[in-house]
């Protein structure tokens, strides 16, 4: 097992997703009309409309699998229910006092699992604590196939009425036929998306409330099993993505390709798009340049070919140890 100290994580590749419906702008009468994002082809240069899933989006679905797996025990009141307020709801139902700011973090980074990885608000004592795990919009590398499908909602049991010849108006007789309620368009879309995440191990446990002094409110146990968690999270939400109309429209997932990009020592992982066609070759010259001292590189890169390969990588990072920063006295 690899003792390596993971301070941060950036998975950035390109997942096939076909006839899904995961994100979309709204609904206006009976039509529901899909994500359109503008962006700047990096690739031609050129401004074209796109398809999207929004990061709220596949931060949610992070969020949801990171529950399902979670042990309840470990978890605040709010997020044992993934009430949206997470730690706020606990405070404001009184179930735990505190006085300031930094006591707030502190119940929170000790209690909860999704409080500390994804962060919350909380509006009296006014402070956030920040996810340390980030998503960028999931975008379509034109061109995306979408369809608008339209479906007919019926109602069983229900007869329509029609009249007979010695029937005066006003009065109708049942022949058992079957109402049309509603005529209604649905979207589906097809293509190769653009997925960015970060990940930032190093933050977990740490509470970042006082501006003198950072410390760690939890133990190495504890900031050992947040980090597999995420990890685990990210593995099932690229094999099984959970969204918007899943319950017509479950994503056929077809592959997911790409890099995985981690530092051993305090420095930020480079973020470059899967947009651009030539983005391996620019992460890997990136990584060369920037970290190659006598201890090693402290930029590593896990390219990965297919979704399978994206699994067995993931392994190989859960067996490291997230990083611990030395913040003194």
């Amino acid at each position: 097992m690899s003792s390596e100290k993971v301070y941060e994580i950036a998975i950035l590749g390109r997942a096939v997703w076909q006839l899904h419906s995961l994100n979309n702008e709204g609904t206006v009468g009976n039509v529901t009309e899909p994500r359109n994002v503008r962006i700047v082809d990096p690739n031609t240069k050129k401004a074209v409309t796109t398809d999207g899933v929004s990061g709220e989006m596949l931060k949610h679905i992070h969020t949801e699998i990171m529950w399902t797996l979670a042990e309840k025990k470990n978890l605040c009141d709010a997020c044992k229910i993934l009430n949206p307020e997470k730690f706020n709801f606990v405070i404001k139902k009184k179930k735990i006092k505190v006085n300031d700011v930094e006591s707030a973090l502190q119940e929170a980074l000790k209690l909860c699992d999704i409080c500390d990885v994804h962060g919350f608000l909380i509006e009296k004592p006014t402070v956030s604590r920040k996810s340390t795990v980030e998503f960028g919009w999931a975008l379509g590398i034109p061109e995306v196939y979408r369809d608008i499908h339209t479906h007919a909602r019926h109602a069983p049991g229900e007869k329509g009425k029609t009249k007979s010849e010695n029937q005066k108006d006003g009065d109708e007789e049942d022949k058992g036929g079957v109402s049309t309620q509603m005529v209604y368009h649905r979207p589906t879309r097809s293509g190769v998306y653009a997925v960015i995440s970060v990940f930032q191990p190093w933050r977990i446990g740490l509470n970042e409330a006082r501006p003198d002094k950072y410390t760690y409110d939890v133990g190495d146990e504890i900031r050992k099993r947040r980090y597999e968690l995420a990890l685990k999270t990210y593995q099932l939400m690229f094999t099984r993505p959970e969204g918007a109309m899943t319950t017509t429209r479950l994503p056929h997932v077809e592959d997911f390709s790409g890099v995985i990009v981690y530092s051993t020592k305090p420095l930020p992982v480079p973020v470059i798009s899967p947009l651009k066609d030539g983005y391996i070759s620019d992460i890997k010259e990136i990584t060369n340049n920037m970290c190659n001292d006598t201890d090693g590189k402290c930029l590593k890169i896990i390219e990965f070919s297919n979704i399978v390969e994206f699994v067995s990588s993931i392994n190989n990072l859960i067996g490291s140890e997230p990083y611990k920063m030395e913040l003194g006295e």
